[in-house]
């Protein structure tokens, strides 16, 4: 093993180990909060755990055959396995995208004005979130059949022309072109569209943060009340959080772009492609447990369940 492969191998667990821990946490705070706090409960609560179980196994079926590899570890899954492997973290991915998106619509639902067209649709936002997880499973279930069914582990692969090659499984060119073209056709118009909802989201929710800011500035802050302040932090924090998946999406897409048309394998950056396709769903759990209360609470909480002189090694 050189030693550029322990590095990308520990950069790689480091990754996925952090990033499984920070949304297991997160996970451990909204099943604490819907089982024995119900009366904290937030509608975006629900939206948060779904995001948090896709960014879960995005982690877990990228960053950990990319850490084998790197190991040195080879020939891990065959060819079913690399169809199962490879359908999963896309359809994740997928739900990735979507729920991020319908996270940054609901916040700006739950914020718009009176006077905006939004605004009619601020009572019924929440019974809307179930029927969103519904059709956003079904839509990526059935778009990535295909992309399964041209997966085949790269050990058994021979002809390596026209392939998209990862470490571990490979990408084959599609016999059936229709099929094909209807996939990724979808597959694109997802990807813009979600991006631009949630884009487009954000851009509205700046735009209220700043007029209520220009309305209190002759207000003191201590003024303002409790619910004012709590909903501009869940503001910021979407914000934020779109910021980082729009940042690392369009710069893995710029390099993805690249290698598919690429006569040559470059495996730096596809170690980079690969690396940054995992980036959002690590930092998203510690950006969210950062910015709410009750996340720091429940850690309190579960802390004082050790007994005594043994929570600091947790801390």
């Amino acid at each position: 093993m050189v030693l550029s492969d322990l590095i990308l191998g520990m950069l790689f667990l480091s990754q996925t180990g952090v990033g499984v821990l920070g949304n297991t946490m997160l996970l451990t705070v909204y099943v604490n909060i819907f089982i024995s706090q119900p009366h904290q409960k937030k509608p975006t609560d629900l939206i948060l755990l779904h995001l948090t179980v896709a960014n879960t196994v995005i982690l877990l079926t990228r960053g950990m055959p990319e850490t084998l590899v790197a190991f040195g570890i080879n020939n891990i899954v065959d060819d079913v396995g690399c169809q199962v492997l490879m359908y999963i973290n896309r359809v994740a991915r997928g739900l990735s995208i979507c729920t991020t998106c319908l996270l940054s619509v609901f916040q700006a639902i739950t914020i718009s004005l009176s006077t905006s067209p939004l605004a009619k649709f601020k009572l019924r936002a929440p019974s809307y979130i179930l029927p969103s997880f519904f059709f956003f499973w079904i839509f990526n279930l059935l778009i990535y059949i295909e992309v399964a069914a041209s997966t085949r582990a790269t050990k058994n692969v021979t002809i390596k022309k026209y392939t998209y090659i990862f470490k571990y499984c490979s990408l084959l060119p599609r016999d059936n072109y229709i099929s094909a073209a209807v996939s990724l056709t979808a597959t694109t118009f997802r990807d813009l569209f979600f991006v631009f909802l949630m884009s487009w989201a954000s851009g509205y929710m700046v735009t209220v943060l700043y007029r209520h800011r220009k309305q209190v500035q002759h207000i003191h802050s201590s003024n303002l009340s409790p619910k004012s302040s709590l909903e501009i932090r869940a503001i910021q924090t979407i914000l934020l959080l779109v910021s980082f998946f729009i940042c690392f999406y369009w710069i893995n897409c710029c390099i993805t772009l690249y290698l598919s048309l690429m006569k040559e394998v470059n495996g730096q950056l596809q170690n980079a492609s690969s690396f940054l396709s995992a980036c959002y769903s690590s930092l998203c759990p510690f950006v969210l447990i950062k910015r709410d209360p009750r996340a720091m609470r429940t850690q309190c909480g579960l802390l004082s369940l050790f007994p005594k002189g043994q929570e600091g090694l947790w801390r």
